[in-house]
């Protein structure tokens, strides 16, 4: 679980939609401009193609075939985009030891080509990743996977716009990857002697509570991703700049309504969401 943030993407103070927006305020990468007919891979082994990464689902993902050579997964969106995020889930590329870096493309045909987004970085683990660059329009971006140890592989990517929420979170907060949840069986024997316990399955949990929220940023970009939400997942990451490793591939898990907190329209909202641990 990491977030990857470009070297030239301000982290300083800015103004944004009536608050004060820094490195810490949460992001939600919900946005997905990467569908199966515009998302393509240099490699795929059979029964694994790079359409897969354009489905929520993961359950289904794409393999490449190991080579000498870097091998690429394109996202082509066809028009200028704003685009500022790529989010990546159940990969192998740390284990594989897989240098990634992020290019993106402003116009097809452009004499300057391909422009590196974020830097070749080795993940350091297999959790959701998250890249994020300074936001502008794009008519195609890339994943650059360097050979590994293996084969690379991957189930999501989603590329698009990220949700930078207006507050940031302090306290009473847990991080979705320290969320754990497992359905657990335990074995006794009928003396009463404790004889071990299986795993059915793991999750992560956490909750998300968004206080004095301006209503008119709440009306134009909360209520789109509530919206979405509903049927797809999203990538969530709570404090980027202090805690990068801290970013969950989620999904919702209550029906969130916003209500209104005080005189002045501020209003509140709570999200219970839920994850993949890697």
């Amino acid at each position: 679980m990491s977030v990857v943030i470009s070297g030239s993407l301000s982290l300083g103070d800015i103004i944004s939609g009536g608050g004060i927006i820094n490195a810490n305020n949460p992001v939600i990468g919900w946005q997905q401009r990467a569908t199966a007919a515009n998302i393509s891979a240099t490699t795929a082994a059979a029964g694994f193609p790079a359409s897969n990464l354009a489905n929520p689902s993961t359950n289904l993902r794409w393999l490449g075939v190991a080579g000498p050579g870097d091998q690429f997964i394109t996202v082509e969106v066809n028009s200028v985009e704003d685009i500022d995020y790529v989010g990546i889930a159940r990969h192998n590329f740390a284990a594989a030891q897989i240098p990634v870096s992020i290019e993106g493309l402003t116009e097809a045909g452009s004499p300057e080509g391909w422009q590196e987004l974020v830097g070749e970085v080795i993940l350091p683990n297999d959790g959701p990743a998250l890249f994020r660059f300074t936001p502008q329009g794009l008519t195609a971006i890339r994943i650059r996977l360097r050979p590994g140890t293996a084969a690379p592989t991957a189930a999501v990517v989603y590329v698009g716009k990220l949700l930078v929420l207006q507050r940031r979170i302090f306290v009473g907060h847990t991080p979705i990857n320290y969320g754990r949840t497992a359905k657990v069986v335990n074995g006794r024997s009928e003396s009463g002697n404790f004889l071990g316990r299986i795993v059915l399955n793991e999750s992560t949990q956490t909750s998300v509570d968004l206080q004095n929220l301006t209503p008119a940023w709440y009306r134009a970009y909360m209520e789109p991703f509530i919206q979405a939400s509903k049927e797809a997942p999203f990538f969530f990451a709570w404090r980027p700049g202090d805690y990068p490793l801290e970013v969950g591939y989620a999904w919702m898990a209550n029906d969130p309504q916003p209500s209104n907190q005080a005189a002045n329209g501020m209003m509140q909202v709570k999200l219970d969401i839920g994850g993949i641990v890697k």
